[in-house]
């Protein structure tokens, strides 16, 4: 079974990506089948032997590929070696391949999206799409805004969801009772707090290592926790992915200061390396929902690696 992800909207793309996890562990609880392959690393034989090997347990294979058209030259090869494995199309593994943004419709993504194969395309969220995801996100953890604030939230994070999704578990946190108004959004998601979080997607954006793990250390002492920091990532590094591929500054919906400083590092990161850089950070996003990894180190360790 291989199943096909892609679009532009990570989040929802990652955590559908968590949903087949979840399913497969339930039915598959020893998890000793299971691999996760970044093809932006370029171990393309890796992922080949991977398929291809037989399992001395009887459960099926859960085999994740992310960033499948990052490799050049490369889709001709995958194409050929799909069609050739059985072990696939019997099922016997179920394979997810993932791909952020936008992609070139060549053979092997015309071949993905044809059936048997599953394929979801994960577009962004229209304006009230965006809203009606809060909302039922917000009643989750039994949270009523008004009108206002709801408005306010989703217009000061300009619809993206990670952010979103970071600023609503935040008002969870405060266990605040009955509705809430527009001015406790304010105070609670909006503070003095944005300066240091300031210092550090700016040092991300310039590419210096130094002064981000420095202004990382300082939030984090702060009281910012890793899990919203990475939302923060994600949001940055997808908002400046939208920007290099064409995406105009009404679509973006950002702050003019924050669109000129993404006009500013745009020739700094190449859009291969963005969509490397967010694939590893939702790759983390999972580490902290499933492990006991230390948030601080490994949030530390990815951003050394930018």
């Amino acid at each position: 079974m291989i199943i096909f992800l892609y679009g532009q909207d990570s989040y929802r793309i990652n955590q559908k990506l968590k949903e087949i996890i979840s399913g497969y562990k339930a039915k598959n609880p020893s998890g000793f089948n299971s691999v996760n392959f970044d093809l932006a690393d370029g171990k393309i034989e890796d992922f080949f032997e991977a398929v291809k090997s037989s399992s001395l347990i009887p459960e099926k294979k859960l085999i994740i590929a992310k960033n499948i058209f990052s490799i050049k030259n490369q889709s001709e090869p995958i194409l050929k070696f799909l069609k050739t494995q059985n072990k696939v199309s019997e099922e016997n593994i179920i394979l997810v391949i993932t791909h952020f943004g936008d992609s070139s419709k060549n053979k092997l993504f015309e071949y993905l999206t044809n059936k048997p194969n599953q394929f979801q395309n994960f577009k962004l969220l229209k304006d009230y799409e965006v809203k009606d995801w809060a909302k039922k996100f917000l009643n989750s953890f039994d949270i009523v805004l008004t009108g206002e604030a709801l408005d306010f939230l989703i217009s000061n994070y300009s619809c993206d969801l990670w952010r979103l999704n970071s600023e609503i578990k935040k008002l969870a946190d405060f266990k605040i009772k009955g509705v809430v108004s527009k001015s406790q959004v304010e105070e609670l998601v909006v503070s003095n707090r944005e300066h240091n979080i300031f210092e550090l997607t700016d040092a991300l954006l310039r590419k210096n290592k130094i002064k981000a793990l420095k202004a990382l250390h300082i939030v984090i002492d702060g009281g910012e926790k890793p899990t919203e920091l990475l939302g923060l990532l994600a949001w940055q590094v997808r908002n400046l992915l939208r920007f290099k591929t064409g995406a105009t500054p009404s679509q973006l919906k950002l702050h003019p200061f924050v669109l000129g400083k993404l006009k500013e590092s745009e020739k700094t990161f190449p859009v291969e390396e963005l969509n490397a850089f967010l694939s590893k950070i939702i790759d983390l996003d999972l580490a902290f929902k499933t492990t006991d990894i230390n948030e601080k180190t490994a949030l530390s360790l990815l951003i050394s690696e930018i």
